[in-house]
C-alpha cells in the first residue's frame, strides 16, 4: 500500500536567502532517509514561503521492504581447525546471531569463507517515520541558529508549528517543546487563523483560502508580472534583476504591487548608486525608461493589502528620500578631493595585518600587471616605472603603459570615499564615475570598474585589455598573499572569496583566449608577496596550483565534460587553463568514437607497466619482433604529427593520429611478453612502450578515465 507523506515546519519569518538551500536539503534528506530506510517511494515535491518549508513525498510505501542479506566471515581454514570451530568462527557466528552450525561457506577472490545469511522482516513505516522525520530539522544547513525558550535544539528561527501526516493520519514526534500535528496557519495579516490538514490536495486549496501562495515558481512569477504591469503603467520596465527577484520571492506569501515615486532631482547621483540604495537596502525594483535610463518610480512588493496604499507610499518615499539625500551628501562631498589624490591615503587603510597597506597591495598589483601584460602578448603596454608613468600626464604616443599604470594606481583610490564606505557593493562603480567627473580618459575609468569583474558566477566580464589585466593581477596577488599567511579556504569557509577570485582568474583567461602559464603568473605573485608570508614559498605555489586545479574541474565539468575526462586532461597538465579546456573538450569528442575504449585500455596498459620503471633509449635493431619493429615503425609515424598538432593546438587532430597506432599496439601485446627474462630485451620493450607514452602523455592522463 502506498501513502503520501507530508512534512510542514512552520516557524517565525526564515532569511529570505536561506529558504531555498534549505527546503532543498530537507527534501534531500528526507528522501536520503526514507532511500535508507528501505522506503519506496515517488518523487518528492517542494513548497516554501517565508514562514514554512513544506515536502511532499507521494507514493511511499507502508512497510520497508524485506532485506536478506549474506555476510561474510573469516576464510574456512581460519574459522576451523580439524574440523573445530575456533574462537573466530565463533565470535562471527555470535556476531550474526546464529549457531555455527547454521553457518555456509561461500566461494570469495580471497578463498572460500564461512557466510551467513540472515532475513529481516521489513518494519511498518508509521514505526519508523517519528525517528526520521525528528532527526531533519536540526541538519539543515543554515548560516546561523538560534534557540529558544528552555528548549535544546536549534533552528534559524523558532519553530512554531509542524505537520507531520502520513497517508493522512499524525505522525507523532516533537522538536524541541513543538510537538507534531495537524494543524498549520495562514497569512500573519491578511488571514492568520489555524486549519487542520489532511493532504497535500486539501492543504493547497486552504493555502490558497487563507492568502499564501506556497508554489516558489508560482509567486515568483505573479511578482515578474505584478512589477512589471507597475512598470507599464507609468510607460517604463522594471530593471532586469534576476537576484532580487529571488530574494523577495521569499520575503512575501501573497505578493502585493505598489508603484512609488521619488523626486527626479536625484537623478543627478550615478544611477547605479540609486540602483543600489533601492536594491540593497530596500528591496524595491528600479524602474527604466525605453532607453535603459532611471526613472524616477520604484515598484514595492509588500506582503499584505492594505486599506491606504498612499500611506504605505508615503513610508516607502520617505524612508528611500533619506538614504538618496545621504548618497547626494556623499556624492558631492566625495567630488572635492580628485581621485589621484586619494590614491595615496590608500597608505593608511589596511589589506591584511601580514600583507601590509592597500597602497602596498597596490603598488604589487600594478608590477604584476606589467608582467602579465608582457607575458599575454602586450609588450607596449609594460614598460617604464609605473608610478612614474602613472603620475605624469599621458603621453601623446602612449601605447597603453600609461593606462595600465595610471588605472592600476587609481582602481583602489574610491575605497577612500565616504560614498564606497557606506556602500562598499559600489567599488569600482563610484571609482569610475569619480574618474569620469576628473577628466580621466574613458579607458581608465572604465578599467577602474572592470578590474572588478566578475564579481560573482554568471557575471558579466571584462570588455577592455585594461580592467582583464588588472583583474587578473589583483586576484592573483590576494591568492598568493592570504595562502602565504596559511589562511587559505578550508572546507565550507572562504572568508577572502579566493575560490571565487580563482574562478574569476580562470573565466577571464579562458574568455579572452589567453594562453597564460598559471605555475609563471603564481610565482611572479608571489615573489611580489616575498617574505610577509609565514609558510614555505615552495609549499604556498604548491598549494595554489592544487587550488587552481580543482576550479578548474570544476568549470569544465559544469560546462558538461565528464567528470573522468576532465581529470584525464588535467593530470597532463592544468597549467594552462585554456589549453587544458580545449584537450578536455577533444578528449570528450574521442570518448564517442568506438575506438576509444580498447585505445583507453592499451594506454592505461602501458602507463602501469612503466609505473616505477626507468625505460632508457629504445633502438629499432635492436628489437627482436616483427611486432616490436611494428610499433616502433607506428610510433615513429606519429610522434611529429602529433608534436605538430599540439603546437598548433588542434588537439582533436593530435588524438586522431595517436589512435592510428592502436593496431600495432594490440598486436604488441599480443605476440610478446614485454617483461621478458632477458634483461636486454625487457630494457628495449619498456624503452619503446615510454615513446608510446610520450606521445599521449602531453594530451590526457588515461588511466583517469572510467
Amino acid at each position: 500500500m502506498k501513502n503520501e507523506l507530508f512534512l510542514e515546519i512552520g516557524a517565525e519569518e526564515l532569511p529570505a536567502r536561506e529558504i531555498g538551500p534549505a527546503v532543498a536539503a530537507l527534501r534531500d534528506q528526507l528522501i536520503a532517509a526514507l532511500d535508507a530506510a528501505r522506503l519506496a517511494h515517488g518523487e518528492a515535491r517542494t513548497y516554501s514561503t517565508p514562514r514554512r518549508l513544506v515536502v511532499v513525498v507521494p507514493d511511499v510505501d507502508a512497510r520497508q521492504a524485506d532485506l536478506r542479506e549474506e555476510l561474510e566471515g573469516p576464510r574456512v581454514e581460519v574459522a576451523f581447525k580439524d574440523g573445530v570451530a575456533t574462537k573466530a568462527a565463533e565470535g562471527f557466528a555470535k556476531k550474526v546471531g546464529l549457531p555455527v552450525d547454521k553457518l555456509g561457506r561461500k566461494q570469495t577472490p580471497k578463498g572460500e569463507v564461512i557466510s551467513a545469511t540472515i532475513d529481516k522482516p521489513g518494519q511498518d513505516a508509521r514505526v519508523l517515520l517519528p525517528e526520521i522525520l525528528a532527526a531533519l530539522p536540526g541538519k539543515l544547513p543554515f548560516t546561523r541558529v538560534m534557540r529558544w525558550g528552555n528548549s535544546d535544539v536549534a533552528f534559524a528561527r523558532p519553530v512554531q508549528w509542524i505537520v507531520a501526516l502520513f497517508g493522512g493520519e499524525v505522525v507523532r514526534f516533537a522538536y524541541g517543546d513543538v510537538e507534531s500535528g495537524r494543524d498549520s496557519r495562514g497569512h500573519r495579516f491578511l488571514a492568520p487563523g489555524v486549519f487542520g490538514v489532511e493532504g497535500e490536495a486539501q492543504w493547497l486549496k486552504e493555502m490558497a483560502a487563507h492568502k499564501i501562495i506556497p508554489s516558489v515558481e508560482e509567486r515568483r512569477a505573479r511578482i515578474v508580472a505584478l512589477a512589471t504591469e507597475a512598470a507599464k503603467s507609468v510607460g517604463g520596465t522594471v530593471r532586469p534583476d534576476e537576484g532580487l527577484v529571488d530574494e523577495v520571492t521569499q520575503l512575501v506569501e501573497w505578493p502585493v504591487p505598489l508603484l512609488g515615486a521619488f523626486d527626479p532631482a536625484f537623478l543627478e547621483i550615478p544611477q547605479e548608486v540609486l540602483i543600489s540604495e533601492m536594491r540593497e537596502h530596500q528591496r524595491y525594483f528600479s524602474v527604466l525608461d525605453g532607453h535603459g535610463k532611471l526613472m524616477p518610480q520604484f515598484v514595492v512588493i509588500a506582503n499584505t493589502q492594505v486599506e491606504d496604499p498612499a500611506v504605505s507610499v508615503a513610508g516607502y518615499r520617505r524612508v528611500l528620500s533619506a538614504r538618496f539625500q545621504d548618497g547626494r551628501f556623499f556624492f558631492t562631498e566625495d567630488q572635492k578631493t580628485p581621485l589621484w589624490d586619494r590614491v595615496k591615503r590608500l597608505e593608511t587603510m589596511a589589506f591584511h595585518r601580514a600583507l601590509g597597506t592597500t597602497f602596498e597591495k597596490v603598488e604589487r598589483v600594478v608590477k604584476l600587471a606589467f608582467w602579465l601584460a608582457r607575458e599575454l602578448g602586450y609588450p607596449a603596454m609594460a614598460s617604464g616605472d609605473p608610478f612614474a608613468l602613472a603620475s605624469a600626464p599621458r603621453p601623446a604616443a602612449d601605447a597603453g603603459g600609461w593606462a595600465l599604470a595610471r588605472a592600476g594606481y587609481l582602481m583602489k583610490a574610491d575605497l577612500t570615499t565616504a560614498m564606497v564606505f557606506e556602500f562598499p557593493e559600489l567599488q569600482g562603480v563610484m571609482g569610475r564615475a569619480y574618474a569620469e567627473r576628473a577628466g580621466e580618459p574613458a579607458d581608465v575609468a572604465k578599467a577602474i570598474e572592470e578590474h572588478y569583474l566578475p564579481k560573482n558566477a554568471g557575471d558579466a566580464l571584462p570588455v577592455g585589455d585594461l580592467g582583464a589585466i588588472l583583474g587578473l593581477a589583483d586576484r592573483l596577488d590576494t591568492i598568493a598573499g592570504i595562502f602565504s599567511t596559511g589562511k587559505g579556504p578550508t572546507g565550507a569557509a572562504d572568508p577572502f572569496g579566493l575560490r571565487r577570485a580563482a574562478l574569476g582568474v580562470l573565466n577571464v583567461v579562458r574568455a579572452r583566449g589567453w594562453h597564460l602559464s598559471l605555475s609563471n603568473a603564481i610565482d611572479q605573485a608571489a615573489t611580489g608577496i616575498g617574505a610577509r608570508g609565514k609558510k614555505d614559498a615552495g609549499e604556498v605555489r604548491a598549494e595554489i596550483a592544487e587550488f587552481f586545479r580543482g576550479r578548474l574541474r570544476g568549470l569544465l565539468t559544469t560546462s558538461g565534460i565528464p567528470t573522468d575526462v576532465a581529470e584525464a586532461a588535467l593530470l597532463a597538465s592544468a597549467d594552462d587553463a585554456l589549453d587544458a579546456g580545449l584537450r578536455a573538450e577533444a578528449l570528450a569528442s574521442l570518448r564517442s568514437k568506438p575506438e576509444m575504449e580498447p585505445l583507453t585500455i592499451a594506454f592505461k596498459r602501458v602507463a602501469n607497466i612503466l609505473k616505477d620503471q626507468v625505460p632508457g633509449e629504445v633502438d629499432r635493431a635492436k628489437l627482436p619482433t616483427d611486432a616490436d619493429r611494428a610499433l616502433f615503425d607506428a610510433v615513429a609515424g606519429v610522434e611529429e604529427r602529433v608534436r605538430a598538432a599540439i603546437a598548433a593546438r588542434q588537439f582533436g587532430a593530435a588524438f586522431d593520429a595517436i589512435a592510428t597506432i592502436r593496431p600495432e599496439l594490440d598486436r604488441f601485446f599480443e605476440a610478446v611478453m614485454v617483461m621478458d627474462v632477458d634483461l636486454a630485451v625487457r630494457a628495449q620493450r619498456l624503452g619503446l612502450l615510454s615513446r608510446v607514452q610520450k606521445i599521449f602523455a602531453p594530451l590526457a592522463d588515461f588511466r583517469a578515465l572510467s
